[in-house]
């Protein structure tokens, strides 16, 4: 990192690496997001809804459906596609990655997403993290955890294109105070009601729609507060997010559990051993009800009913 991205780091909590992808590049990856929304399309998958592909991988060797330069059809690809592992060491980021979580580090989930047009907000206002609970603090600091980067293979060069939205600083200070009333804040914050305010970004101090070339990537601290504004464009925004953590982040003594050990354990010896249930775990950050059968025996109630607990929580605090 130069003097000037360690400064921009440590004040905003994000980095737009300009370029990161080249022209080549871009189109490689947009074709290849495009064959996995045409597949889920296929599928069954309405057009119009979020396309949201985890462990991509893996899923690139499969020998998904590709469009005819000759648009004649579908034809199925000729092997294994490699376009997306070949990022996860890209020279455009692999140094700074390094620099920020250190060498001895993993590619902890690769998604592909795709955003099609939509009056209403795409995502709430949140941090990353662990959940139902947050990432402990430390000196009233949450500390950098993992690091996660977005390739974006669309422009995104005005407002209101469903971008990538932050606000900078706020994984030093937090969610900040909104101007309306805590109650607005809370509903822009909750996982079930933000698609009640047209305008998520509106009146909450700092918020910046990123305007980004296709090519172009962003990295930011899991404790950086963001969301996913409304597009009322025409563009179906497309990008990539691969998240990059210490090693520990995985269990330190095996790689997988064999089918005999699990045959003899109930759901709450499964969950301690890591395996979680369900292929959209967000790799074991928050696997929900059936991954996690403690959470329910511990606190009484449900992953997600804990989850909006200690959200609301936390945003009350923010509001005072």
């Amino acid at each position: 990192m130069s003097p000037e991205q360690r400064w921009r780091w440590e004040e905003d909590g994000y980095l737009i690496l300009e370029g990161a992808l080249s022209d080549s590049e871009v189109k490689e990856l947009t074709d290849e997001v495009d064959s996995l929304d045409m597949e889920s399309q296929r599928q069954g998958r309405d057009p119009s809804s979020l396309l949201h592909t985890v462990n991509i991988i893996d899923r690139a060797t499969e020998g998904l459906f590709q469009s005819d330069p000759a648009n004649t059809g579908r034809i199925l690809r000729q092997g294994p596609s490699d376009v997306f592992l070949n990022l996860i060491d890209h020279s455009s980021h692999l140094g700074i990655v390094c620099e920020l979580i250190g060498p001895a580090m993993l590619l902890s989930w690769a998604e592909a997403m795709v955003r099609p047009p939509n009056p209403m907000p795409a995502n709430r206002w949140h941090k990353d993290g662990s959940k139902p609970y947050y990432f402990p603090q430390v000196d009233g600091r949450t500390p950098l955890l993992w690091a996660r980067i977005g390739f974006f293979l669309n422009d995104m060069n005005v407002p209101d294109m469903g971008n990538f939205t932050v606000v900078p600083g706020s994984h030093r200070s937090g969610f900040p105070k909104v101007h309306q009333s805590v109650e607005h804040a809370l509903t822009i914050t909750s996982y079930n009601r933000f698609t009640e305010v047209e305008r998520i970004d509106e009146g909450v101090p700092g918020a910046l729609q990123l305007t980004l070339r296709a090519g172009d990537a962003v990295i930011f601290h899991n404790a950086l507060w963001h969301c996913v504004p409304r597009n009322t464009s025409d563009v179906r925004r497309k990008n990539l997010w691969y998240v990059y953590a210490p090693i520990w982040f995985r269990t330190g003594d095996r790689t997988q559990n064999s089918p005999e050990l699990l045959d003899r354990c109930g759901p709450v010896r499964r969950q301690l051993l890591g395996a979680l249930a369900g292929p959209n775990t967000n790799g074991g950050i928050h696997p929900y009800d059936e991954g996690v059968p403690l959470v329910r025996l511990f606190e009484g109630k449900s992953f997600q009913e804990t989850w909006d607990e200690v959200d609301q929580r936390y945003i009350r605090g923010t509001q005072r």
